[in-house]
C-alpha cells in the first residue's frame, strides 16, 4: 500500500478535490498481487486551485494519508484511498481559509475528514490512467474521475493528476457563498512520489 502519514503542506479548497487528490484506495488483503507503496511526504502534495472575486488562487492540504496498492499489470487489483484532514486546508490568506472550517464549507467540527476511494483504475495509454472513485465530503458521496500519469523507475513511483469538481455537489459554500464571487468549480491537483513497500 502506498502509505502516507500526516504531513504539512498548506492550503485546501481543492479537496473536492482530491483531491486531488493521489491515487485513493480501500483495504487490501495479503493475497493482493499489486504491491504496496509508501508516500514520500516531503516530495508529495495534495492541492487545489479555485477562483474567487475573479482571481485565481491555489491552496493545499497540510494533513492527509494515502494507502495505495498499484501494479500496471494488475489494474484489477490496484486500489487507493486518501483521507484528508479538511481543517488543514490553506491558501495563505486567512480571509479565505478561515471560512473553510465553518459550517457553510467543510464544517470540520462535524466532518473533520474527506475521503476519496477508488472503485477501479483503467489504462488510457502509456503511463496514463483514470481512477474512478468516490469522494465523500460532509457526509455526501459523489463519483469523481481522476485522470493521472504514473511512471515507475525501480522502486520509485511518481504520479501526477488533477480533476475538476463542482463544490456545490457536496454543499460546499452554502448560503451567500453560492454567489458568483466564488466559482463553483475547483481543480484538485495531486503530485505524489512513493517508494515500493518492502
Amino acid at each position: 500500500m502506498f502509505h502516507r502519514k500526516p504531513a504539512a503542506f498548506g492550503p485546501a479548497a481543492a479537496i473536492a478535490a482530491l483531491a486531488l487528490l493521489t491515487i485513493p484506495a480501500a483495504a487490501v488483503g495479503p493475497e493482493m498481487a499489486a504491491p504496496g507503496w509508501i508516500v514520500d511526504q516531503s516530495a508529495s502534495k495534495l492541492g487545489y486551485e479555485g477562483v474567487g472575486n475573479s482571481e485565481t488562487f491555489e491552496g493545499s492540504f497540510g494533513k492527509w494519508d494515502a494507502e495505495i496498492n498499484f501494479d500496471p499489470a494488475h489494474l484489477d487489483q490496484s486500489i487507493a484511498k486518501v483521507t484528508i484532514d479538511t481543517g488543514s486546508a490553506s491558501s495563505g490568506d486567512p480571509s479565505r481559509d478561515d471560512p473553510l472550517r465553518e459550517t457553510s464549507w467543510f464544517n470540520i467540527s462535524a466532518f473533520p475528514n474527506a475521503v476519496f476511494a477508488t472503485n477501479g483504475i483503467t489504462s488510457t495509454g502509456p503511463n496514463a490512467y483514470v481512477a474512478d472513485g468516490t469522494l465523500t465530503i460532509r457526509g455526501v458521496s459523489q463519483p469523481v474521475k481522476l485522470p493521472f500519469t504514473l511512471t515507475i523507475e525501480g522502486d520509485t513511483a511518481k504520479m501526477q493528476g488533477q480533476a475538476k469538481i463542482d463544490r456545490t455537489a457536496w454543499g460546499l459554500g452554502e448560503g451567500s457563498w453560492q454567489d458568483k464571487s466564488v466559482d463553483p468549480n475547483v481543480t484538485v491537483k495531486v503530485d505524489i512520489t512513493a517508494k515500493r513497500a518492502s
